[in-house]
């Protein structure tokens, strides 16, 4: 066999080794915190280069602009759940000291086996490393599906406010964000001030869990590709070498 075609050969083979090594890295990666069974809460949460905040918007009026307070982000447990916000403090020995017990407290300091989701006026606020691709959110209602159709508010810094359907469990953005928000539902003044300033409505539904974000992989094209092209470098060098 001609001597350049055996290498070109050998250089093509092991381009697609070294492809398909780098196609089993290039699954879904997803922020599934469903599958984490320890519950938790802060400010922030933390998941690898992810940074999860918890926020409570508050209403204007005539003299006063509206703001946005810190409340904890929270990691809940359990069949059908996953992030949302604690109003007040979060503390390790509620419910018994049992580590899927709900640690979240109200506004008056009592505590509340409910104020874990997403509820009225409040916020989870999702902040990346770096700028990522993203295709879905997971979307559960109060340990449980949300119908098909319902809807939920999001904000990103690259596409600005949008009302986004629930299709299946879960919402598709397939576009570019460094910064997320996802709203639970709002008060009648928010409302208002949505419709007014943005002609945008809100979340038609009182409790949500944001069960997880899915990233969106490089696709298996691009590897075999640049791998073929780095075999096909590496034969050029040999060639010259000789």
């Amino acid at each position: 066999m001609n001597r350049n075609l055996s290498k070109l050969l050998q250089s093509l083979a092991g381009a697609v080794v070294l492809s398909m090594a780098s196609l089993s890295m290039a699954a879904t990666y997803t922020y599934d915190f469903d599958a984490d069974n320890d519950e938790r809460g802060g400010q922030p949460l933390n998941f690898g280069d992810l940074n999860v905040y918890g926020g409570l918007l508050v209403d204007g009026g005539p003299m006063v602009r509206p703001s946005l307070l810190r409340g904890n982000a929270y990691l809940d447990a359990g069949s059908k759940s996953g992030l949302g916000v604690c109003r007040e403090k979060v503390d390790n020995s509620a419910g018994g000291g049992s580590p899927s017990a709900n640690k979240c407290f109200t506004a008056g300091g009592g505590y509340a086996g409910s104020d874990d989701n997403l509820q009225i006026n409040e916020v989870l606020g999702f902040v990346f490393d770096a700028s990522k691709k993203i295709s879905e959110v997971g979307i559960w209602g109060k340990h449980d599906n949300v119908p098909d159709g319902t809807k939920v508010l999001i904000w990103t810094d690259t596409g600005g406010f949008d009302l986004l359907d629930v299709i299946a469990d879960k919402i598709t953005l397939d576009f570019e964000l460094t910064q997320m928000a996802i709203f639970g539902s709002m008060s009648d003044w928010y409302k208002g001030f949505m419709k007014k300033n943005f002609d945008i409505g809100t979340t038609n539904t009182d409790a949500l869990y944001v069960a997880g974000i899915n990233e969106v992989p490089i696709p298996a094209a691009v590897w075999l590709f640049g791998s073929a092209l780095l075999g096909l470098a590496g034969l050029r060098r040999r060639k010259v070498a000789v």
